[in-house]
């Protein structure tokens, strides 16, 4: 699925405010998604490593996961056992 400026996507670092990107690709299959491809002022956007990334598309959330490199986010069902979740955290 790709997610175009016409759908106005935001990005979220951890807890910071989300800014606007210019678009990602979120892939899905059976076992996993995938948050890819992220575009910020036409170019790719590096994410910093192991922190929490939520895409936002107007004012809906489209995907919430870990960055697992630079440049992928994995799903926070793929990445972590209920045990590591914060007592009332939300996937």
């Amino acid at each position: 699925m790709i997610i175009d400026e016409s759908r106005e996507p935001r990005l979220q670092i951890d807890e910071a405010e989300p800014f606007r990107i210019d678009g990602a690709r979120v892939i899905r299959d059976i076992e996993r998604s995938t948050l890819t491809d992220i575009r910020r002022d036409g170019a790719p956007f590096e994410l910093p490593v192991g922190a929490r990334v939520t895409l936002w598309a107007g004012p809906n959330v489209v995907f919430v996961g870990k960055a697992v490199d630079e440049h992928n986010v994995l799903d926070l069902l793929s990445t972590e056992s209920d045990d590591d979740l914060a007592g009332d955290e939300i996937i």
